[in-house]
Parts: structure tokens; sequence; C-alpha cells
């Protein structure tokens, strides 16, 4: 991710985080992610990474489940705002690209990395995230479903419009594949797809076929072998 993205969400820090607060809009689909996030999981106890935490609010989460937490984001205003959220883990928050993780291979049991990947060197983000999993350990990454009638309207029409008249809005995903070429970066990297959850706008899941055209985000569960 570059230097000029990072400042990017710096500037955006306090709206993005404010997407979850949002009750009926948005705020749907991201609490629908992390609670798929959450059940895939589990409770702990076990080392989890949450690579791109933006404001902490999973980094929250995995901690009252727990979870003995660390997070990461290129955006030191995220990182801020997740220090605010959750001080008692301070120094477990950390500024890092996600292509870049500070931590020695295979530290944690888990990694989640939500609403991240699509802005980053895919490759490089994967290869990370399977790096510091440790054998056996579950990756849980979220992927935009491009293809999709709702990716379609909001990535390449909406932001294009908002753009368009000078307001702010996220960068362009570096890589805008299908779901199935998404799944096999993560079998490039090592990891292995177990489970799918197709995510509609409103936080609704569909299956496969209907989610394919519908759904705004896939979830994805894959698994580093032990």
């Amino acid at each position: 991710m570059t230097v000029g993205e990072a400042q990017r969400w710096n500037e955006q820090a306090e709206r993005y985080d404010s997407v979850y607060d949002d009750a009926e809009g948005r705020g749907r689909l991201v609490h629908a992610r992390m609670q798929t996030a959450l059940e895939w999981l589990g409770d702990g106890p076990g080392r989890v990474l949450d690579a791109g935490m933006g404001g902490g609010r999973l980094v929250e989460e995995l901690a009252a489940h727990g979870w003995t937490v660390t997070g990461t984001d290129v955006s030191e205003a995220m990182v801020e705002l997740a220090r605010k959220r959750v001080p008692e883990l301070r120094e477990s928050l950390r500024v890092a690209p996600i292509e870049q993780l500070p931590f020695d291979e295979g530290s944690f049991g888990a990694v989640t990395a939500l609403g991240v990947v699509e802005f980053a060197d895919l490759p490089a983000a994967l290869r990370e995230l399977a790096r510091v999993l440790g054998p056996g350990g579950l990756a849980v990454v979220s992927w935009p479903n491009f293809g999709g009638l709702y990716t379609a309207w909001r990535g390449g029409v909406l932001y294009r419009i908002v753009r368009a008249v000078g307001r702010d809005a996220p960068p362009p995903a570096r890589h805008p594949i299908a779901a199935s070429a998404f799944a096999a970066f993560l079998s490039d990297a090592g990891l292995h797809v177990e489970r799918r959850a197709w995510l509609t706008p409103h936080g609704g899941r569909a299956g496969p076929r209907i989610g394919r055209l519908v759904a705004a985000q896939v979830v994805v569960a894959a698994r580093k072998p032990a």
C-alpha cells in the first residue's frame, strides 16, 4: 500500500469507522462481515491477528471472545482510533502495511483481514497472512463480489460520480477479480478454502448461485495445512 493511499485512509479514518454505527445503511454489511468472522473463529484462547483493523471494532470483539489480539493498520489515524477503543491493548496495536507484517513466521493461530486486501498488493498480502499463521491456523478474509450488481454499481458507477464532484471515496481496488480467481490467489499463498459466506448489501446471506449475482462481499475461511 502506497504512502498516498495511507494518507487517504488517515483522512477518512473517522468516516470509515462511523460506518459501523449506520444501523440503516452499510453498517449492516460490515457488522455481518464481522459477525461471520467471529462465528467461524469461535472463542479463544489463542493468538489472533487482525490485519487492516481500521478503528478496532473486530479487535474489541475478539478480545471479548477470549482471544489474545494483535492488530495492525497502515493508517496511523486508524491505529489511534483502535487504541482509544481498546486502550488495554494499546501496545499490541501497531502501524504496519499488510504486505509487510512485523511478526515472526507462525506467530498466530488465526488471522483476519476484512475490507483490506482489495486495496493491497494481493499476492504479497496473502503471502504475509499465510507466513504469520501457524500450521493448521485459520485465515478469515473478505473480498468484494466483483461482477455482482452491487459492486458494479457502488465501485464502478457511484464512486466515479463521487470523485467527479470532488468528494472523497476509497481508492479503487487493485485486483478487481471474481471470487473464484480470489480463491486461486489464496491457494497460491498456501491457504486452502474451507467455506464461503455470500453477504448481501443488507447483511443477509445468500446461496452461492444467487450470491454471485446479488452479494456485496464474500467472506472466505481458508486454512494453512498442519
